[in-house]
């Protein structure tokens, strides 16, 4: 939720001054002391101070939002079917990247009120990320992801209220961070709470485009942008096109087809990275641990070009648990 700026210069009072008291704020403001109780209510409803002697809620350095869920793919086999069982989703993938740099990282998720919603959190727990930000559904199973051996998916998952429900939830959080990554479950939701980028700090993203064609209608409304395509042709086709767009509107973006080449782009570089043969990420969950390898390395202050590399050595590099 967004500050009002009478808001801010009460925070900005608490945090030089925490033990000042409601009636020297309200003097110093010039406003009674019942609009100071106000405000400091709604600071606390807001979930920037926790408690009545203002203890503040330190901004996260990286947020990430995204669905888990339960992947089920089945292999044919000349005798007999193989059906696999892994759990997957950006969630698990950031706080497996993550989980060993010390990072300030605040995971927000959706799962359901059944066993593989426990085992998800377990697996945060595992990744040493507090769970308290997961929405457990309570009447609805976690997503269930079915691969078919022609690449078909069939998903059972939520519906739009259940995802509006979450941020609505955690609404404090997302505003409140230096970094956040979206998954495409959120993705559109996310876009509608805010009107312009500059609201977030750096919010960041990433698309799968199967076919030549248009860039995504609202990608240029991200900072940082992860977009995977099928082959090294199309790195080059959409190389082009991003260029353009970034005529209109600053934006990061990183192409790769996942095997062969990357290419990066923004307003004050570009370059092109050759992936070496056993350093390759050709699927969903590998463009995942791209990008937040990527913000990692731009939170902790490195440039574009040197982030690209972090972010592709983390993504191959055994990171990610099988």
């Amino acid at each position: 939720m967004r500050l009002t700026w009478r808001e801010r210069e009460i925070i900005e009072l608490l945090k030089k001054n925490p033990l000042i008291s409601q009636d020297e704020l309200a003097m110093h403001l010039g406003i009674s002391r019942s609009s100071i109780a106000v405000h400091i209510s709604n600071l606390m409803k807001k979930g920037f101070i926790l408690g009545k002697g203002y203890v503040f809620n330190e901004q996260a350095s990286i947020v990430v939002i995204g669905l888990s869920y339960l992947k089920i793919s089945i292999e044919e086999q000349e005798e007999k079917n193989i059906i696999n069982l892994d759990y997957k989703g950006l969630p698990l993938v950031a706080s497996q990247i993550l989980a060993d740099f010390g990072v300030n990282l605040k995971i927000i998720s959706l799962i359901g009120n059944d066993e593989p919603g426990t085992t998800i959190t377990n697996r945060l727990l595992e990744n040493k990320v507090d769970p308290m930000h997961i929405y457990r559904h309570s009447h609805k199973r976690t997503c269930r992801r079915i691969l078919l051996p022609n690449e078909d998916i069939i998903e059972e998952g939520f519906d739009s209220p259940d995802y509006s429900q979450v941020l609505n939830t955690w609404d404090w959080i997302i505003f409140n961070c230096e970094w956040l990554i979206v998954d495409s479950y959120f993705r559109d939701q996310v876009l509608s709470r805010v009107s312009k980028k500059e609201e977030f700090a750096h919010l960041c993203t990433m698309y799968i485009i199967n076919e030549a064609g248009e860039l995504p209608s609202k990608m240029a409304e991200f900072h940082t942008v992860v977009l995977g395509v099928k082959d090294l042709l199309a790195v080059e086709y959409y190389e082009e096109k991003v260029e353009a767009m970034q005529e209109k509107t600053p934006i990061n973006c990183i192409i790769t087809d996942g095997r062969s080449r990357l290419i990066y782009k923004s307003r004050e570089s570009s370059g092109d990275y050759l992936l070496p043969p056993n350093q390759y990420f050709d699927n969903e969950e590998g463009l995942w641990a791209l990008l937040t390898g990527i913000i990692y390395a731009l939170a902790g202050g490195y440039l574009l070009r040197q982030a690209v590399r972090i972010g592709a050595g983390l993504a191959s590099a055994g990171k990610l648990k099988n």
